[in-house]
């Protein structure tokens, strides 16, 4: 009761007095204060006390209102206002989860937006009614008045609030373990701190500059027509200095003095923003609460993103320093494949990490007992390798296990740590061991393989409590899926072993058989060869002596009454020789070389002439089968160069594909055009195409329709194995154009292809 009763009378005493000095070194033409010292402290008062605080606060308002004649009622409301004001900004604050280090760029913003600018509000705007309300300021200057409230509490709490928590809170500590961890980091790293003594004498010439600079700018004297320098920009480079070396400490109490320089400065009617003012006390107040806001309010913006900055590294650089200690170890566990092997470097690779007095594996066999397979232990304890418990132990740490999980998130690892053994309560089996291991902290882990439990890594301290800090534990972890991943690529590797040495007689027998089938390929297909070429030859034979008499025949008669046969059948006779001849020479080139081998004879000629060659000369099988025949090529057209004899070929083919394969009364339609302009590109192309009416084609035969031995199970309707289309095929590629077709199902079909123009640069003249 005696400490509180205490503690309350200085936090009494401190708004009190906070009030007398800023009352006794303000202008004495100003009715409010441009920087309201009080409100800073009342705010660090609530944040820094209990509950209780706001009434310490309330009665050194109440009474310092007294003390500068104010009535009772005038010195309650104001008492109200303040303890309000401190109030509403600590529920804003804690609402908002802000820390009082001032480390993040964060809880910066949020002191600034929260505590500087909303919590004044309530002061202001009480004290503002209170004044008008009792005649002391007149309506019209309501706004005016509340502005000099609110900028005043504001700007004191900007630079009184700060101070004191950074200066008399353990804020600024609690980072302690996360600066000892980084110190020990940056001493891996060979990097040493400055000496005590330098940082002493740093910090003195600071404070000497600081005080010396800040007193020579706003204490400057007025002198009329003396030229004006912006000196008070110079205690900046200060703050900044601050900032960079002495933190938030540094920071904070550098806007403070600079504050209260430039503060007193003023109401000394001296300094550089009395001289912008040109003399005006009410201009200048706001020159220097903008001076103060802005300088202050960047300075702990900068202050803070140091913070972060130096945390961060901090961090990464502790990090870093763990992830390179994982990745020696983890390549040392998963340098062999030998499962053995693999588990005794695990346990001392961990033991020497973590410190630990025994580090030990127990492997989980079919039975459900455990088996301690690998072992790393002090001398000075007992050596628990080749141990054997029953079924009884392996079901209780299972069952131990699954409570781990149930406490953990999902897919996290069941991880068992306890600083003290003494303080939980084991099964039986399990305190028996703990007892006679003379184990007092363990941490147990357990190992999956291929999702089955292999066994149990397991860290025991057994000279004294210990406890595990997170980072161990993570640590641990982690090293138990590197044990894992090891135990894996060793179990796989004995897979692999293993099927390898049954693969390669199975190879050898597929091998084996793969050149046997070879060699009766290859046989098969000289077989082929010589069949091909026999039959060729002698289908050859009697063709070329048939039209060698039908030709006689028809050259001696010109007569077609004195023949025995009519005319037209001996010239269709003579036309079915010669279409044989063609088709026995174009299979046996196919066969020889897919690539077109034709040999060309190529001169200047009109597209139109070639066509009405061709037309002639089925001409009485285009009107037995009641062809409609629309020629549409042009005379006008420019001259190919291309071998006339095959062209005709290529029209007499397409024409008599599409006779065979439609039915009787088809419509042909032949075309041709220049793809291109033939005066802007000389090697512009004719597109020439024979479209019909028939029955059309799938994609599948579209597909194939060029190639050789196109008939199949689902075209066997068709007559020919594709010799005609694939001689079409040859042959314009060899004239260096292109041929296709486009045709769906009972929507006829059109077979395009192209030629070169007599003028082409790619084929002069």
């Amino acid at each position: 009761m005696g400490t509180s009763l205490l503690k309350l009378a200085f936090i009494t005493l401190a708004c009190f007095l906070s009030g007398r000095l800023t009352v006794l070194v303000m202008h004495p033409s100003l009715e409010a204060s441009p920087i309201w010292f009080p409100a800073g402290v009342a705010l660090s008062v609530l944040l820094l006390s209990n509950k209780t605080a706001w009434v310490g606060v309330s009665l050194g308002s109440f009474l310092f209102a007294l003390s500068i004649g104010a009535g009772w009622l005038v010195a309650i409301v104001a008492a109200i206002g303040t303890t309000l004001s401190a109030i509403v900004g600590k529920a804003l604050l804690q609402r908002a989860g802000w820390s009082p280090a001032f480390n993040s760029l964060r809880d910066t913003l949020s002191f600034l937006a929260l505590a500087v600018v909303l919590s004044p509000m309530p002061n202001a705007t009480i004290s503002t009614l209170n004044a008008c309300i009792t005649g002391l300021r007149p309506w019209r200057e309501f706004g005016f008045h509340w502005w000099s409230i609110e900028l005043g509490d504001g700007i004191g709490i900007l630079i009184t609030t700060p101070l004191l928590l950074v200066w008399l809170s353990h804020a600024s500590f609690s980072n302690l373990s996360l600066r000892t961890r980084a110190s020990t980091v940056l001493r891996q790293q060979g990097q040493q701190n400055q000496s005590a003594h330098w940082r002493i004498l740093e910090a003195l010439l600071w404070v000497a500059l600081l005080l010396t600079l800040s007193g020579f700018v706003f204490f400057a004297p007025m002198e009329p027509g003396v030229a004006r320098y912006p000196l008070e920009y110079l205690p900046i480079a200060l703050m900044v200095w601050a900032a960079l070396r002495f933190g938030q400490q540094g920071t904070v109490l550098s806007g403070f003095v600079v504050s209260c320089f430039a503060f007193w400065g003023l109401a000394q009617s001296k300094g550089p923003l009395l001289m912008d003012a040109n003399g005006n006390v009410e201009q200048a107040i706001f020159l220097l609460q903008a001076f103060v806001g802005v300088t202050m309010g960047i300075a702990l913006m900068l202050t803070a993103s140091i913070a972060e900055q130096r945390q961060a590294e901090i961090q990464l650089g502790f990090a870093a320093e763990r992830e390179r200690l994982l990745a020696q170890t983890a390549q040392r566990i998963r340098r062999s494949l030998d499962l053995e092997e693999i588990l005794n470097t695990a346990v001392a690779e961990v033991r020497q990490l973590l410190q630990a007095d025994r580090v030990f594996i127990t492997r989980l066999d079919m039975s459900g007992h455990s088996l301690s397979v690998a072992e790393s232990v002090d001398p000075h304890w007992t050596s628990v390798r080749g141990w054997m418990s029953d079924q009884r132990v392996a079901q209780e740490v299972e069952l131990l296990f699954k409570q781990e999980s149930s406490d953990r998130p999902c897919g996290a690892k069941p991880i068992r740590a306890i600083d003290d053994i003494d303080q939980v309560e084991h099964p039986p089996l399990i305190a028996e061991y703990h007892r006679y291991c003379q184990v007092k902290a363990s941490i147990c882990i357990p190992i999956m393989v291929c999702g089955q439990m292999f066994g149990i890594l397991i860290v025991n301290q057994c000279s004294e409590p210990r406890h595990w800090q997170p980072l161990e534990i993570n640590l641990l972890e982690q090293l138990a899926i590197q044990v894992e991943i090891a135990l894996q690529q060793g179990q796989l590797y004995q897979h692999l072993q293993t099927l390898t040495a049954s693969l390669e007689g199975q190879v050898q027998e597929r091998t084996a058989e793969l050149q046997q089938r070879m060699q009766e390929l290859q046989s098969l297909n000289q077989v082929k060869d010589v069949l091909l070429h026999a039959v060729a030859h002698d289908l050859r034979t009697p063709v070329q002596g048939m039209l060698m008499v039908l030709k006689s025949l028809r050259s001696k008669n010109n007569d077609c009454s004195a023949m025995p046969v009519p005319c037209v059948k001996v010239d269709r006779m003579i036309q079915s020789c010669d279409h044989q001849l063609n088709l026995l020479h174009a299979l046996l080139e196919g066969h020889s070389n897919d690539t077109s081998t034709t040999v060309l004879q190529r001169q200047p000629l009109h597209l139109h002439t070639v066509m009405n060659r061709a037309r002639a000369k089925l001409d009485s099988l285009l009107t037995e089968n009641q062809i409609t025949f629309n020629d549409q090529i042009s005379s006008d057209l420019p001259p190919i160069y291309a071998d006339s004899s095959q062209l005709q070929e290529v029209f007499e083919h397409l024409l008599l594909n599409a006779v065979k394969h439609n039915a009787p009364g088809l419509t042909l339609t032949v075309s041709a055009a220049i793809a291109g302009s033939a005066s802007l590109n000389p090697s512009s192309m004719i597109h020439c195409t024979i479209a019909d009416n028939g029955r059309g084609m799938s994609q599948d035969q579209r597909d194939r329709l060029f190639h050789l031995y196109i008939r199949g199970i689902d075209n066997q309707h068709l007559t020919g194995i594709g010799l005609g289309l694939h001689r079409c095929k040859q042959i314009i590629t060899a004239h260096g154009g292109q041929v296709g077709v486009t045709s769906c199902p009972g929507k006829g079909s059109q077979f395009w292809f192209t030629l070169p123009l007599a003028d082409s640069e790619a084929y002069p003249v």
